[in-house]
């Protein structure tokens, strides 16, 4: 399973929390994260089948990396 906690806590040392949190509600919304609570009541994410679906098509198209970008934002309006 993918460790998006892990993943946070490395890029928490090159980014600052507002703009990782900005990121990871975006990721939310979009569909592509998924935010649960554990037992002891912290929060966790992780990627959906929506999320993975779109991982696997920007890497097995990478130049269409942009376009897949593009229409996941479209989401958004």
């Amino acid at each position: 399973m993918f460790d998006f906690q892990y993943l946070l806590s490395i890029l928490s040392h090159k980014y600052d929390s507002e703009m990782l949190n900005n990121t990871v509600a975006s990721l939310v919304k979009k569909g592509i994260l998924e935010q649960y609570t554990d037992e002891n009541g912290e929060f966790h994410f992780q990627i959906t089948k929506f999320g993975i679906e779109c991982a696997e098509e920007i890497v097995s198209n990478p130049d269409k990396f942009t376009d897949e970008i593009d229409e996941i934002d479209e989401m958004d309006d």
